[in-house]
């Protein structure tokens, strides 16, 4: 028999376990009922599906019909949950009618030829804020954030940074025509393909440019529009920037060569961008809460009608448009020099002859330009122009520069007369002839005679005696010497400087001069500051050539000559192509003034001590010491003119 106590805790535990029993069953019952709603819901709720379900189970699609009838080939999705919110699929929406709107927007422009470009942006490489001068952060806070922001770019590899869209025309291969009539001189009809280039930029990986067919162009200038391809490309450009990287053709829009990214589906890595066209700027918004395509400024003030001009002549658009140079290839005298073809092209080999002169005429005529201006000082109003060319050979730059300069200032106010100065008497009997055969024109006063440099008394400028006072020339007056070897390019110097020539043009060539005074002075100084760098024979032979163009420079200094050395061609041309130029000063004599003038003869003199350089052509001729051990200058034989 039980006893009271044993009765109560079995009533207890019975009355537990009643308890808990009741309990789960109306915890089950209430999570069918709430299943029950959701499935009533969803049966309520109609869906689209993207018309390959079984690739996208859940999507939100917007096929929406754009300008001339295109339809959409890549649908924008997103994937979503049984637990996304309606805010979310509103704005999943909201955004892919706005990037339908702009990608209708371009369409229209096209094919209105109202088109001018595009771009598109995506998200901008994270940067290190500044820190104001107060801050007070470890250097361990410095490196977390220096590794947090490479973490950021790291995840942005791959992904779009600017996308440019512009108009440009590719021609076809020129076809001759002749006109009906008969003696009609043949013309060229261009005809060609206008394309829309895109330039598709990415974070940390290299850029690709893709030409999207917009139409082709007949003799009649007439274009036949397809924009086909465009809406093709521009759709599959989006679909990559939603994370839709499997739904788009990567022969339209190529991928990176990091390949797909690791954006999620539904993530927008395009955050914003511009259309223009011929009645204004669109600006499209589609990173924050709302997106937007809107016109935000307008621009129809000096177009007709609303049309871009880019589109209506779309010639002005090719790649093979004329370039803008000094000297027509199409001159008479490049043809009698062997320089151009019958075609005005470059003959084989002479390519880099014909750039040369072509950038040789524009520095030289922007050093005329400024010693010609009648506010200069130094020419006071001079009228004519004298260019003699030390060391000429052929004459290719001789005849250009005397061409363009005539072109530019004959008149009856000027005069350009230009003489090269050549030692081989068969060569200068040949450019004689070539110059009298270009007739009695702008070439009449041009002509070579036989000579040497620094050594031609019947020169244009006459000797150094008549020239010891030039203040009142008549003439603005220009000595170019290029590629004159080794010291003759001293002697070139001091012919323009003994006869206050105003404008000096020189490309030294060969500097061999200094070359075994340097190589004497680091044998015997082994503890050299530069002596592990001019101990390697190239090194030195570069050192020899930079030594020698920087003493020229500054001696021209010390002359009186404002002085530049530059680079004045690529290296693929020649390989001698640094160029020393030198425009005369007026010397007031101020105490400023020579206490600037002794600045450079010390710095000369540091210079050559350095290389232990005791000996130089151009000061020797000068009358500059170049060692601290005298402080006597040596009487130049020439005579150096008084600054």
């Amino acid at each position: 028999m039980l006893s009271f106590v044993a009765l109560r805790r079995l009533a207890a535990n019975t009355s537990s376990a009643l308890l808990l029993l009741l309990l789960f069953f109306s915890t089950t019952l209430c999570a069918s009922f709430s299943t029950l709603q959701l499935s009533a819901a969803k049966a309520a709720v109609p869906r689209k599906h993207h018309q390959d379900d079984k690739h996208h189970p859940r999507c939100i699609s917007s096929p929406v019909t754009t300008a001339g009838a295109y339809r959409s080939h890549h649908a924008l999705c997103m994937s979503t949950t049984a637990g996304e919110d309606s805010q979310s699929s509103i704005h999943i929406q909201r955004t892919s009618s706005i990037i339908d709107e702009f990608i209708s927007a371009v369409l229209k422009s096209l094919q209105e030829k109202t088109f001018e470009s595009f771009t598109l942006k995506g998200p901008p490489a994270p940067r290190k804020k500044r820190r104001s001068s107060n801050s007070n952060k470890s250097s361990t806070n410095n490196e977390d954030i220096d590794a947090k922001i490479e973490r950021e770019k790291e995840a942005l590899r791959g992904k779009y940074k600017t996308i440019l869209g512009r108009l440009v025309f590719l021609q076809d291969k020129k076809k001759r025509r002749k006109k009906k009539g008969g003696n009609d001189a043949a013309t060229d009809v261009e005809t060609g393909s206008l394309y829309l280039q895109v330039t598709i930029k990415y974070h940390l990986a290299t850029d690709i440019a893709q030409n999207w067919k917009i139409g082709t162009i007949g003799e009649k200038d007439e274009i036949a529009l397809d924009v086909s391809e465009v809406e093709s490309g521009l759709r599959g450009i989006f679909a990559n920037a939603w994370g839709d990287n499997g739904n788009s053709d990567d022969s339209v829009v190529p991928l990176s060569e990091w390949g797909a990214t690791t954006s999620k589906v539904g993530e927008m890595d395009i955050r914003s961008g511009e259309l223009v066209n011929a009645d204004g700027v669109y600006d499209l918004q589609l990173h924050g809460k709302k997106a937007s395509f809107r016109l935000s400024k307008t621009k129809n003030k000096n177009k007709e009608k609303g049309k871009s001009q880019l589109m209506n002549d779309p010639t002005q658009l090719s790649h093979d448009r004329t370039k803008n140079v000094p000297l027509s290839t199409s001159s008479e005298f490049f043809q009698k020099l062997g320089v151009t073809n019958s075609d005005d092209k470059p003959k084989v080999g002479m390519a880099s002859k014909l750039r040369q002169c072509q950038k040789f005429v524009e520095i030289v005529s922007n050093l005329v330009d400024t010693s010609y201006s009648h506010d200069s000082p130094n020419t006071n109003g001079a009228k004519n122009i004298r260019v003699i060319d030390m060391g000429c050979g052929r004459g290719y730059l001789t005849f250009s520069v005397h061409s363009y300069l005539s072109d530019k200032y004959n008149n009856a106010d000027c005069v350009v007369e230009t003489q090269g100065i050549e030692r081989r008497p068969k060569l200068v009997q040949e450019i004689n002839g070539i110059a009298r055969e270009l007739g009695k024109g702008k070439f009449e006063k041009l002509n070579f005679i036989e000579g040497s440099i620094g050594e031609t008394d019947n020169s244009l400028f006459g000797d150094a005696k008549q020239h010891q006072n030039v203040e009142n020339k008549d003439s603005v007056d220009v000595v170019i010497a290029l590629h004159a070897c080794d010291t003759a390019t001293d002697d070139a110097l001091w012919f323009a400087i003994g006869r206050g020539i105003d404008v000096i043009v020189t490309a030294p060539c060969c500097q061999h001069e200094l070359r075994p005074q340097i190589d004497h002075h680091v044998s015997n100084n082994p503890n050299h500051v530069l002596a592990n760098v001019l101990r390697h024979a190239i090194y030195r032979e570069r050192a020899t050539e930079q030594i020698t163009d920087s003493m020229r420079a500054i001696l021209l200094e010390i002359a009186g000559y404002d002085v530049q050395v530059f680079e004045f061609i690529g290296g693929e041309h020649t390989a001698k192509n640094c160029i020393i130029t030198a425009t005369k000063k007026v010397m007031s004599g101020s105490k400023k003034e020579d206490a600037w003038l002794e600045e450079r003869r010390k710095r000369l003199i540091e210079l050559a001590e350095l290389y232990g350089v005791r000996r130089q052509r151009l000061a020797s001729l000068m009358g500059e010491s170049i060692t601290s051990s005298s402080n006597l200058k040596v009487k130049a034989a020439g005579g150096m003119p008084p600054l």
